[in-house]
């Protein structure tokens, strides 16, 4: 009896995993917006002119077989740490700031 129950088990897993593949769901049915066909104006010339372009006027970083764009510096603020904390601790005194989780 022991092994019987085992097996009916085993049996159970096996077919409703059998069950799952062959119903073939679309589990992103209804989740994402449907996807729009779009057509490039450009050709393919005309891109990798661009891509040329940007890469002498050094906006695109080489990396591998990709380029990425280069980010623009980041600018200081001009105000000390101690500043932006007074600023964030009168900020959330005045009710300015979202309490998440609370």
């Amino acid at each position: 009896m022991k092994h019987a129950n085992r097996f009916a088990i085993v049996a159970a897993l096996a077919m409703s995993a059998a069950a799952a593949q062959a119903a073939g769901y679309d589990f992103t049915d209804g989740h994402y917006p449907p996807e729009v066909a779009s057509q490039s104006t450009l050709t393919r010339a005309q891109v990798k002119a661009q891509v040329q372009d940007a890469m002498a006027k050094g906006q695109l970083q080489s990396v591998g077989d990709a380029y990425l764009p280069l980010s623009a510096p980041q600018q200081s603020s001009g105000l000390s740490r101690e500043q932006v904390r007074q600023e964030t601790i009168a900020a959330g005194k005045a009710g300015l700031l979202d309490s998440y989780g609370e």
